[in-house]
């Protein structure tokens, strides 16, 4: 297929990138220089899946969500502001075959950093706790393999609704702000325009809903549901835009699991999350081609 073409063609080019090698191995030194020092300390009751809390941090929620965007910002965009995409149509390449091969090549690109960050985590949890559950680190795989594809969704979806490369920027940018900065916040405010309150502790089920429907909280609360511990996003929020106490917020209470009483409904499970990051994979490609397959690009 022609899609096939250009996929193979701009997975070369990229993997060629010293900018993505740089970007993965910052993480692996500093994943390095904190197990040393974690090694060097009383692990206590301390146990592997804590290294996952780590990695949420550290990858989850900045390193890969970044460098989707980066690698994906420019797919189409880049190749529309230069001139380039004249050259594909000219070896009978068409828009679909553009997009999707572009999408294909900058997913599986993000899903072997992806691969590799897990291998890595895998390996400092080996070194500090020995052989780690297999189900479980299969999962947190899986999830973060997602987490990665979505990313890179989005920044194809933006790159083909932009004309250039600013405005693809723009986007990428805008949208990691918005998951991090701005979501929780809006939906915080969604609820106090409903319920004429602050949100506290024992919140709706459709509060969370609509929180879950952010692709790091998708996958930050299928982590903790498998883990069984509370990972906290890059701005702990719940504790500044709800009515959350310092001491309702510690430990592992902000679990969905504390916070919902009887059993989760299923679009608060993990296979949830699941469904919130596929939705983010395919949607905003779609509609992306959609508006590329009719836009002037003369």
């Amino acid at each position: 297929m022609s899609y096939r073409l250009v996929a193979r063609k701009d997975f070369e080019d990229v993997v060629r990138s010293k900018m993505l090698w740089s970007i993965l191995g910052v993480f692996v030194l500093l994943m390095a220089i904190i197990s040393f020092g974690i090694g060097t300390n009383d692990l206590g009751d301390a146990t592997w899946v804590e290294i996952l809390g780590l990695f949420n941090s550290l990858g989850a929620q900045l390193l890969i969500p970044v460098t989707a965007l980066i690698f994906g910002y420019m797919a189409i965009a880049g190749e529309r502001q230069s001139g380039s995409l004249r050259i594909l149509f000219g070896l009978s390449h068409d828009r679909r075959d553009v997009v999707f091969g572009k999408f294909c090549s900058r997913v599986a690109i993000m899903v072997v950093a992806a691969v590799l960050l897990c291998l890595v985590t895998l390996g400092v949890a080996l070194a500090l706790f020995g052989v780690p559950d297999v189900g479980t680190f299969l999962a947190f795989a899986g999830l973060t393999v997602l987490l990665a594809a979505s990313f890179t969704g989005i920044a194809v979806g933006i790159s083909s609704l932009t004309g250039n490369r600013a405005k693809a920027m723009g986007g990428a940018i805008g949208s990691y702000v918005v998951f991090v900065l701005l979501w929780h916040p809006f939906v915080a405010a969604v609820h106090y325009l409903s319920a004429g309150e602050l949100v506290g502790y024992d919140a709706p089920s459709w509060y969370f809903l609509l929180l879950r429907l952010n692709p790091l909280v998708a996958y930050r609360d299928a982590l903790g549901l498998l883990t069984d511990q509370y990972l906290w996003p890059i701005i702990g929020w719940s504790t500044i835009v709800e009515d959350v106490s310092m001491e309702q917020a510690s430990g592992d209470a902000l679990l969905l699991t504390n916070r919902l009483s009887g059993d989760l409904p299923f679009y608060l499970t993990e296979w949830g999350s699941v469904v919130v990051l596929l939705a983010w994979l395919v949607v905003p490609v779609a509609v992306g081609y959609w508006h590329f397959s009719r836009a002037d690009l003369n």
